[in-house]
């Protein structure tokens, strides 16, 4: 059918006057359900009204579109109208009302932020503050966004509880600028965009996905992970005005996660190999904090920190430590936060300054140090995420022999001692116990434990997280909705165009390993292969550590990189046929319910 011909369903027209609520909208999902539009699908849940025309989103023949019924052509500042035949002739058509339609695809930026922020505002994202949340990582948005929408929907409605973080992705890695979009030639797999998703455009699904599944209840945007990094002052600082570029364009955003852990100084802390002596530690003092900050930062932490069943004190040498290894990042985080204060033009939004990359686990001492330190310099955080040993998209070890070959490798020394010591060689107990007093060290400062690198977690992980936090935290995930989306790839008829391009895309990231373009993981791509694994991911509901670990961390890669035919293997994955897409969705929808299941559980 041309859009230009298609008749108004008589619900449309009817509803065009009178209350407009969820009961109108659910009655109007019914009366749409049975009318005679052949190759139109409506999204009734977006239904709403401004001035004197209503407007709800559709599909025709695939295609997104925006329906407008009454008002003037461009009303709220949609563009590129096309005006129905006959005046949008049907039933209704006699009140003299005209209707248009415009493109509504979530590329249609101009459509989908007017529709967004001069029709409908409760479709804006708004800041999370001490709301607990899901913050699901979309390297696909078009595909996991609608389902993890869906998702939310039904956990409000059946626990009371709005978890939704539903539009997030680091935006200095799997994300970038859409300038550095279009110059990536898909070379480097490891450059940043690597999921072809700029900054913008991953907003601006989040709207269209909001809009066209009508959740106005309210959820974050978040621009995750502004990595500052460099080997020295003039490479931070590069690093530094790149971050700041990229904030520009998440101006949109309502979360903010900064990453400034790589300038950590390491050597400060006692868990290093060769720690740095008190003459040393005292000189870098010296030389990093002015004679004022020095002052004020054995005035500020002189005092108890009374957190929860716990309280702590510093003494000299101890704030010295921390001084040195953290205050760079900090005058750093300060930073970013002005930027991002200057780029939201003082609207309000969240700060989430992130540990979790470090090279240490991150102590409840170190957790005061810093968020306090940001508190009393007026840029307090509202989320903090530490580093609890997780690895991404990994499973957590539940057997101490598990967890000694997890670990022996890292910069964690006293992990292995608490767990044979305090808790009898079980490694989740002894988690448990130090997400509590992190959960308890951020509520002393009105913040949220945020958890990081989530997917892949077992059940009792995540029930002991759930339980330590009393249910106050933000838990991320982001790489396992790619791997549901390849999971369904993966399981496809062999020979089948999907089963293919799957096959493509492990090979492709083989032969990048082979190239070392994945540094030391690089070997482990010949390993997993020669040990019989294949190219099988795992099973996702026991964090995929039967399945080829290389392919489950780097495959995602891939997407921004070419196929046989010099086409982006993003391409082919926008142009997957609708069953495959409807089982992805089906899977993510499944996998984030399940997720705060556990939880959220009573």
């Amino acid at each position: 059918m041309n859009t230009e011909e298609m008749l108004l369903p008589s619900a449309l027209t009817e509803y065009a006057v009178g209350p407009l609520d969820d009961s109108v909208r659910a009655s109007l999902a019914q009366r749409l359900a049975t009318a005679e539009t052949p190759g139109v699908t409506w999204f009734p849940q977006s239904f709403t009204r401004a001035g004197d025309a209503v407007f709800i989103a559709f599909e025709e023949s695939g295609a997104p579109l925006l329906l407008q019924y009454g008002g003037a052509a461009g009303a709220c500042g949609l563009s590129h109208p096309t005006e129905l035949a006959g005046n949008g002739a049907g039933h209704g058509a006699g009140q003299g009302n005209k209707a248009y339609v415009y493109p509504f695809a979530s590329t249609d930026r101009e459509n989908v932020a007017a529709f967004a922020e001069r029709i409908d505002l409760t479709f804006l994202p708004r800041p999370q503050r001490d709301r607990p949340a899901i913050a699901s990582g979309n390297r696909h948005p078009e595909v996991s966004l609608p389902a993890v929408f869906d998702a939310f929907r039904d956990i409000l409605r059946e626990t009371g509880l709005n978890l939704a973080s539903t539009v997030q992705l680091s935006a200095t890695r799997e994300m970038t600028t859409d300038d550095e979009i279009a110059r990536r030639d898909g070379r480097n797999p490891t450059a940043p965009g690597h999921t072809r998703v700029s900054i913008r455009h991953l907003y601006h699904a989040g709207l269209w996905a909001a809009i066209r599944s009508g959740f106005r209840y309210g959820y974050t945007a978040e621009a995750d992970h502004f990595i500052v990094s460099g080997a020295n002052d003039a490479e931070i600082a590069k690093s530094v005005e790149w971050v700041k570029e990229a904030i520009r364009h998440a101006a949109g955003y309502t979360k903010f996660t900064t990453d400034t852990s790589r300038v950590f100084d390491l050597r400060a802390d006692m868990r290093h190999p060769q720690p740095l002596s008190e003459t040393q530690i005292e000189e870098l003092f010296q030389q990093r904090l002015t004679p004022e900050e020095r002052a004020w930062v054995h005035a500020a932490f002189s005092k108890p920190f009374d957190c929860g069943a716990a309280s702590y004190r510093f003494d000299a040498a101890e704030i010295k430590r921390l001084a040195v290894k953290f205050v760079p990042s900090l005058k750093l985080n300060e930073e970013l936060f002005d930027s991002i204060l200057q780029a939201r033009h003082g609207a309000q939004f969240d700060f989430e300054p992130s540990l979790d990359e470090a090279e240490t686990l991150t102590s409840a001492k170190e957790l005061i140090f810093y968020m306090h330190w940001l508190k009393e310099r007026g840029r307090p955080a509202q989320l903090v995420p530490p580093n609890l040993g997780f690895k991404k998209r990994q499973a957590y070890p539940e057997t101490r022999a598990a967890l000694e070959k997890y670990s022996h490798h890292k910069m964690w020394p006293e992990v292995m001692p608490r767990v044979d010591g305090e808790f009898a060689g079980n490694p989740i107990p002894e988690l448990k116990d130090r997400v509590r007093e992190l959960a308890d060290v951020a509520r002393f400062f009105d913040g949220t434990l945020s958890i990081h690198s989530g997917s892949g977690k077992q059940p009792e992980v995540l029930r002991s997280i759930g339980s330590a936090t009393r249910g106050r935290l933000n838990y991320k995930i982001s790489g396992e909705l790619q791997l549901r989306l390849f999971d369904v790839l993966s399981e496809a008829r062999e020979g089948s165009a999907e089963r293919r391009l799957y096959d493509r895309m492990v090979a492709a990231c083989e032969r990048f390993a082979a190239q070392s373009a994945f540094g030391e993981e690089s070997a482990l791509a010949a390993q997993y292969r020669a040990s019989g694994h294949g190219s099988y991911l795992g099973d996702a509901g026991s964090g995929r550590v039967d399945g080829n670990l290389f392919l489950v961390f780097w495959l995602g890669n891939m997407v921004g990189c070419k196929d046989e035919d010099g086409r982006f293997f993003k391409q082919g994955l926008d142009e997957l046929p609708r069953s495959v897409i409807e089982e992805s969705r089906r899977r993510n929808k499944e996998y984030v319910k399940w997720l705060a299941s556990h939880l959220f559980a009573q």
